[in-house]
Order: structure tokens, then C-alpha cells, then sequence
């Protein structure tokens, strides 16, 4: 077990509180992101990954904090083992403030020789603005320019939006999995099982409702991909409740359109407690009981490798 310092950082009304308070509360959290007030300095946040404490440090990031971030990066900055960098991409005005921002925590790192794994957040790319041409290219602007200008980093790119919950679980969980390389074998084991099962989507939890790791179907369909991301949330929904209430039942197959089925299944190892959510086809139901005893043989080795 180790302790991991993640920081969360980028301009003020970036949207950095509010990722966090989204992925604590999962559901139900808009009304309190719209009672957030300005982060005064630094705010800390908790979670267990793995076995692992995550320690998240919200940096408020009005000016005048930053000023003072700058005079004591030592303080702040070092021990830092993960940045997540986090861009309003409907504030264009400020795009060069904040790449100006980075620069400087990212000259701090050099200077220091410090290879810190690095995620930008290009935040508040909400569903409805998905289609935006002027939105889209700004984000390939940047980030071509974050890669052509720190080609030294490992710089991992994600979209995300308060009201696309799975884009904020995706943004951490990419985050965390770079500490381990079992995460990769972890991976494959999905590729090969989504294969013999043929289902649409293989993905496991953890009990907070952090994607330890997923994988879907290359040709899956916009209208089934909309069907799926909704499902996932009915599973993070079960999980809030089975913390909240100590809520206990036998997962079960649940029906979806066009004859898609939904499974989620529970998987406690050594005091941990895993999920793993299959979307499949009704037709195929009997094929993937029949082999999912192996698939959760093969997990289990993975993951105990995870957690020891």
C-alpha cells in the first residue's frame, strides 16, 4: 500500500471542485456544484484505489494563489505523482493564461527531474456541445500544441463534463491505472473475454465506482453506446446504495432495448469488493454463464497481483 499525491489544478472556474465533488457524489451533485464557492488555496479529497490512498489536492486557482504556489513550488508541487490539468474548453479568452499556467508547473517539474505523468481535462465539453466544429477544433489545437511542446511527458488527453458522469469516473480512473503495468494485462484479459463473449462492453468497478479498467466493442452503434453509458450509471447507482444502505441483492440480468441484455456481478477478494458490468445480447445469456466462471478465475489472479 502507498500513499498517492494527485493534483488537480488549472485556472479559476476551470472546473476542478466540481469534478471532484461529482465523482464523490456520483448522482445527484449538480445542485451542490452550483453552490461551490471559489477554492480558498487548497482543498483535500480521499479515496482508496487498489489498496492504495489517493490523497487529491484541489488547487484553488484564482491569481493570487497561484502567485503564491509559484513562491513555494517545493511546498505544492513536489512528490507529485500525478497532474490533472484542467481546461475550460468554452473559455477561449483564457486558453493562453492557462498554458501559461502549465508551463510554469511543468518547468517545475523539469527542473526537478520529476517524469510525472500528466492528464489534461478539456472540461464543460458538455453532451449538447459535442457538435460544435469551432469547439472540436480548439480542442485538437490544443492539444497538438501540449504534445509538440512537451514531448518528454507521458500527456494523456480526455473530455470531460459534469453532466457526463462516466467522463469524469474515465478521467480518474485513466489517471490512476498509470501506476501499475498490470493495469495493461488487466486489459487484455477485457479485449480477449468481450471477444468470447461477444458482448458490447466488459468493465469493472470498484466499490467507490471507479473503473478500474473497460472495454468495448470497436462497431458498437451511436443509439446502443447511449443505451450502455446509461446502464453504467444504473450500476454506479446500485453501488452509491449499497454503500448508503448496506443494500444487498443477487445481481440479476436486466433487459435493455433490441434484445441487449444487462449483468452485474460482484466479486469480493481479500476484503476488497469489485463489480463487473457486461452489456450482451438476450440470445447469448447461456454462452456467457457458462464461461464467466473462467473469466472471473483469470480476474482474480490479475487483481490479486493488483492488491499485493
Amino acid at each position: 500500500m502507498k500513499n498517492i499525491k494527485v493534483i488537480i489544478s488549472g485556472l479559476d472556474n476551470a472546473g476542478k471542485t466540481s469534478i471532484l465533488t461529482a465523482l464523490d457524489k456520483k448522482f445527484d451533485f449538480q445542485k451542490d456544484i452550483i453552490e461551490l464557492k471559489p477554492t480558498i488555496r487548497i482543498e483535500y479529497h480521499k479515496t482508496v484505489f487498489l489498496g492504495n490512498t489517493c490523497y487529491f489536492w484541489d488547487m484553488g486557482g484564482q491569481k493570487k494563489y497561484r502567485e503564491i504556489y509559484k513562491k513555494k513550488e517545493d511546498l505544492y508541487f513536489s512528490e507529485t505523482d500525478l497532474l490533472i490539468y484542467v481546461i475550460d474548453i468554452q473559455d477561449k479568452e483564457r486558453f493562453e493564461e492557462s498554458l501559461n499556467y502549465l508551463n510554469s508547473i511543468l518547468a517545475f517539474f523539469i527542473k526537478n527531474n520529476m517524469d510525472v505523468p500528466i492528464i489534461i481535462s478539456f472540461h464543460k465539453y458538455d453532451p449538447e456541445l459535442k457538435g460544435y466544429p469551432e469547439l472540436n477544433e480548439n480542442i485538437i489545437e490544443l492539444r497538438e500544441y501540449i504534445i509538440e511542446k512537451y514531448p518528454s511527458f507521458q500527456i494523456l488527453h480526455q473530455q470531460t463534463s459534469i453532466y457526463d458522469i462516466i467522463s469524469i469516473i474515465q478521467l480518474i480512473s485513466y489517471g490512476l491505472s498509470i501506476f501499475d503495468n498490470k493495469f495493461f494485462e488487466l486489459s487484455l484479459l477485457l479485449e480477449k473475454y468481450l471477444i468470447e463473449f461477444n458482448c458490447s462492453s466488459l468493465i469493472i468497478f470498484d466499490k467507490n465506482g471507479i473503473i478500474i479498467t473497460e472495454y468495448y466493442k470497436d462497431e458498437i452503434n451511436p443509439n446502443l453506446y447511449v443505451q450502455l453509458i446509461e446502464l453504467i450509471k444504473e450500476h454506479l447507482f446500485l453501488l452509491k446504495r449499497i454503500q448508503e444502505e448496506d443494500y444487498k441483492e443477487d445481481y440479476n440480468f436486466t433487459s435493455m432495448e433490441n434484445n441487449m441484455l444487462s449483468y452485474l456481478h460482484r466479486l469480493e477478494f481479500k476484503k476488497e469488493i469489485f463489480f463487473v458490468s457486461v452489456q450482451i445480447k438476450e440470445e447469448l445469456k447461456d454462452m456467457l454463464l457458462e464461461r464467466f466462471s473462467d473469466f472471473l478465475v483469470e480476474l482474480t489472479n490479475i487483481i490479486e497481483s493488483l492488491l499485493s
